[in-house]
């Protein structure tokens, strides 16, 4: 093989390589992301959940209030 020949070998083999790396480093982040996706997602129904709880004892606070 050629100089020149080597030298693209070499070459293609160091970006295959580097895509393998990115590919990898990719998936990771996809997987951290999502994971932190449906944590917030999770942490968001929470408070949708609490806020119509206080709401609905404000109400009644109020409720109770205007009887007396």
């Amino acid at each position: 093989m050629d100089y020149n020949a080597q030298f693209w070998k070499s070459k293609s083999v160091t970006r295959n390589r580097e895509n393998k790396e990115l590919k990898k480093r990719i998936k990771e982040l996809k997987f951290s992301r999502d994971k932190w996706k449906d944590k917030y997602m999770k942490k968001n129904n929470e408070a949708v959940v609490y806020k119509n709880e206080l709401d609905s004892i404000k109400k009644k606070i109020e409720k109770i209030i205007k009887n007396q």
